[in-house]
C-alpha cells in the first residue's frame, strides 16, 4: 500500500549501518586485488624479458618459439602475447631494454666526477662487466641484431646509438678543453671509433676470437682495449 502524504519515512538504524562496511569491505578487497595485480604487471613483463634473453642466447632468435620463452619464465603462453604482439617484438624490446641500460650507464658516468680519461676508462669497464655478469645479454644484443634486419626499428635505432656517441663526444670534447686528450681530433670520430672498437672487442668474446674464459680474460682484454683507446686520444 502507498503511504500517505503525511508518511514520514525512517531509516532503519539497525540494519543500515552493518550494510555499508560490508560493501565497504568487499570493495576494498577488490580494490587490493586489483592494486596487488597492478604492481606485478612490470614483474611479468621483465620476467618474460629476461627470460626471451637467455632463450635467444641459446636457440637464436630464428630457432626459438613463444612457447620457449613462456617456458622458460614460468608464465603461460597466452600471458607473452598479453605483453608482445610478437616474437619480433620481444625481441626489439629486448633491444630497447639493453640499449637503454647503456645509455643510462653512459650518462651517469658523464655526469660524475672524474677526469676525461677516468669517464671513458670507466665507460669501456661498464660494458666489459656486464659481459661477466650477463653475457647472455650481450651476445643477443651484438649477434641477433645482425641477424635480424627489422630489429633496428626499436631500441638500437640510429637516434638510441646517436645518443650514446654524442655522450662520448661529449667527454672527448671536454678533454681535448682541459687539455687531458689529443687535440685536432674530431670528438665524434673519436667517440664512434671508441664504440666500434668496444663492440668488435666485445664481439671477439662472444664468438671465441677473443680469450674470455673466466673474468681474468676479461679483465685483460678490458685493458688492452682501453690501452688502445686511450694511447691514441693521449695528448701530443
Amino acid at each position: 500500500m502507498a503511504p500517505g502524504p503525511g508518511h514520514r519515512f525512517r531509516l532503519n538504524r539497525g540494519r543500515f549501518p552493518s550494510t555499508i562496511p560490508r560493501v565497504t569491505r568487499a570493495r576494498a578487497q577488490r580494490d587490493g586485488r586489483d592494486a596487488e595485480a597492478a604492481a606485478t604487471e612490470p614483474e611479468k613483463r621483465r620476467a618474460i624479458l629476461h627470460a626471451a634473453v637467455r632463450v635467444f642466447a641459446e636457440k637464436g632468435y630464428h630457432g626459438c618459439r613463444i612457447a620457449d620463452v613462456a617456458r622458460a619464465a614460468g608464465v603461460a603462453y597466452g600471458l607473452v602475447y598479453h605483453y608482445f604482439q610478437s616474437k619480433e617484438e620481444l625481441l626489439e624490446s629486448v633491444f630497447a631494454e639493453q640499449w637503454a641500460i647503456l645509455v643510462n650507464a653512459l650518462r651517469g658516468i658523464d655526469a660524475g666526477a672524474g677526469s676525461a680519461p677516468q669517464k671513458i676508462e670507466a665507460m669501456l669497464a661498464f660494458v666489459f662487466d656486464v659481459f661477466k655478469t650477463a653475457p647472455a645479454a650481450v651476445r643477443v644484443l651484438l649477434l641477433e641484431v645482425t641477424r635480424t634486419p627489422h630489429a633496428l626499428r626499436a631500441g638500437s635505432t640510429r637516434e638510441t646509438f646517436e645518443a650514446a656517441a654524442r655522450i662520448v663526444a661529449g667527454v672527448v670534447a671536454q678533454g681535448q678543453e682541459r687539455g687531458e686528450l689529443r687535440k685536432g681530433i674530431d670528438p665524434m670520430i673519436a667517440a664512434t671509433g671508441l664504440l666500434g672498437a668496444l663492440e668488435l672487442a666485445v664481439t671477439g668474446m662472444v664468438v671465441g676470437l677473443v680469450q674470455a674464459g673466466d673474468e681474468a680474460a676479461v679483465d685483460r682484454a678490458r685493458a688492452q682495449v682501453t690501452a688502445l683507446v686511450l694511447g691514441g686520444l693521449e695528448p701530443r
